[in-house]
């Protein structure tokens, strides 16, 4: 698997651990990095993937939580549904179209039924707070990109016990797409459920003010729903700033890194995690996973 890591000094004695299961009928795997042992327990962060599934930019974000002191978790939302080892940017480009058609067959088959969503992000959640390597007893938070961005405000429209949540260049709606011409494929039918909002999660959105997935009724909508529910919600809007901001060339195509936003963005996750996790050191880390430098 690649890796994007070479920016990062050696750390041996961060823990790895492989987590597998099964769930209504499809088997997952996601990768879990911890601090070193003596340090003990050490709350968790989900880390959710863009379209293409769990890929080895999610496992470096996973590892970059781990040096900052918390509990990395990258989780995989597809599953079999899309073999791991098809899901980076075909280097031949006619493989793109069908690429692009199973990666979204895979996502629509998630953010068309709420009920299945929810219930497989707090498969996951459980999953993670049940390991050797996590606090149980900190409500832990959940970062997204693109369609892990959906992810998580999709849990907390489900009530998941998060601390806190960050959506990463996300759409606000789960199930929407306003540019639906961009896949060849026809949507499921569209299977929502009752929201039952965990008002005491923070939520953080940083959006790129070009991002041509969350056009302005969207913005309103969303920012409509958040009051309606009472919960506790910040928006970051960034000028010049396109999709995909916080991704890295080494994506392809859904790479769009903007330095600065990126920049900006992980200061603004990091101090969230400070209020959330307030007795834990939060330990200065030079680069984040897409290798742009943060201020020590």
């Amino acid at each position: 698997m690649k890796n994007t890591t070479g920016f990062w000094p050696v750390a041996p004695d961060l823990r790895r651990s492989d987590i597998a299961f099964h769930f209504r009928g499809h088997d997952y795997l996601g990768h879990m990095v911890a601090p070193a042992e003596t340090e003990g327990p050490k709350p968790m962060v989900m880390v959710t993937h863009n379209y293409q599934g769990l890929k080895f930019f999610d496992v470096d974000v996973a590892e970059y939580i781990a040096r900052l002191g918390y509990v990395g978790f990258a989780i995989d939302l597809y599953g079999d549904r899309l073999p791991a080892n098809e899901r980076l940017w075909p280097e031949d480009e006619t493989h793109v179209p069908a690429f692009q058609q199973k990666c979204f067959e895979a996502m629509v088959a998630l953010d068309h039924d709420h009920e299945l969503f929810r219930a497989l992000l707090k498969a996951w959640l459980d999953q993670g707070m049940n390991h050797n390597f996590v606090d149980a007893s900190i409500s832990p938070a959940a970062i997204g990109y693109c369609f892990g961005g959906v992810a998580v405000l999709e849990a907390v429209r489900g009530g998941l016990d998060l601390g806190g949540v960050v959506s990463l260049h996300g759409l606000l709606q789960t199930g929407e797409d306003p540019n639906p011409a961009r896949f060849n494929a026809e949507r499921p039918p569209l299977k929502s459920c009752e929201n039952n909002y965990n008002t005491q999660t923070v939520v953080v959105v940083e959006n790129g003010a070009d991002d041509e997935l969350v056009p302005d009724d969207s913005k309103q909508r969303f920012f409509n729903e958040m009051n309606e529910a009472g919960t506790d919600w910040i928006f970051h809007h960034y000028a010049a700033t396109p999709h995909g901001f916080a991704l890295p060339p080494t994506l392809g195509p859904p790479g769009r890194l903007h330095e600065s936003t990126d920049r900006r963005s992980t200061m603004n996750m990091l101090s969230l995690f400070r209020e959330i996790f307030p007795g834990v050191r939060q330990n200065p880390v030079s680069h984040n996973a897409s290798g742009t430098s943060i201020p020590l």
